[in-house]
């Protein structure tokens, strides 16, 4: 109970930070995890008022859109975008295909993990090969990175297997994905709050840890 009402808070906490720090956050495509948390947010009060886990599903769909426009965005090598493209293309057919479904679509939570964790590691590879930047973690997309790879990496076996818990086991377990969604929700902050930095490797602004 009380891991669920801190990650409720802590959702809010990117939404402030990225209005405060407005300025900072501007060209880096950091609109769409904004975006991407004021969803999160209203899917929580929809699902509070309908108890519909179509609501879940809509919000799975547009979760796994943005992070993927997101990565597609990010990736610099031209053959690499294509496999977000070709992940799209099969998440799709397969949550369109469980939208109706009146329970928790485990197949399609899954299958979004299994595609989007591949998604973090490239990104995080063209990073680390990136030249123009000087320390990784002086970099606002890799906390954004590391965020949603922690969280769908916790989750993922949580997501395999929570079609066939019970009730007790599922509101049990559950308080995996709200302690992944603290961290994600921390981590996004981190992005939001940090200085932009300077591509230079031989600045002196950019030896600043």
């Amino acid at each position: 109970m009380i891991v669920g009402i801190l990650a409720s808070i802590a959702e809010i906490l990117p939404i402030i930070f990225y209005l405060v720090f407005l300025k900072r956050n501007r060209g880096e495509g950091l609109w769409v995890i904004f975006l991407y948390c004021v969803l999160s947010i209203l899917t929580e009060v929809l699902y509070g008022i309908t108890k519909s886990h179509i609501i879940f599903g809509f919000f799975l769909i547009v979760q796994f859109t943005l992070f993927s426009f997101f990565a597609y965005s990010s990736i610099k090598q031209k053959k690499l975008k294509y496999i977000p493209v070709i992940g799209a293309i099969i998440f799709y057919v397969v949550a369109i295909g469980n939208f109706a479904n009146r329970k928790f679509d485990s197949l399609s939570a899954s299958l979004a993990s299994v595609l989007l964790i591949p998604y973090c590691i490239i990104l995080l590879y063209e990073q680390i090969k990136d030249a123009q930047i000087d320390f990784v973690y002086n970099n606002k997309k890799f906390w954004v990175i590391i965020a949603f790879l922690i969280y769908f990496s916790a989750t993922l076996f949580l997501y395999v297997y929570y079609s066939t818990l019970s009730p007790e086991e599922q509101s049990m377990y559950w308080s995996i994905n709200n302690i992944s969604e603290i961290l994600k929700n921390i981590l996004f902050s981190v992005a939001f709050i940090m200085k932009k930095r300077h591509t230079d490797p031989y600045a002196v602004d950019s030896l600043e840890p």
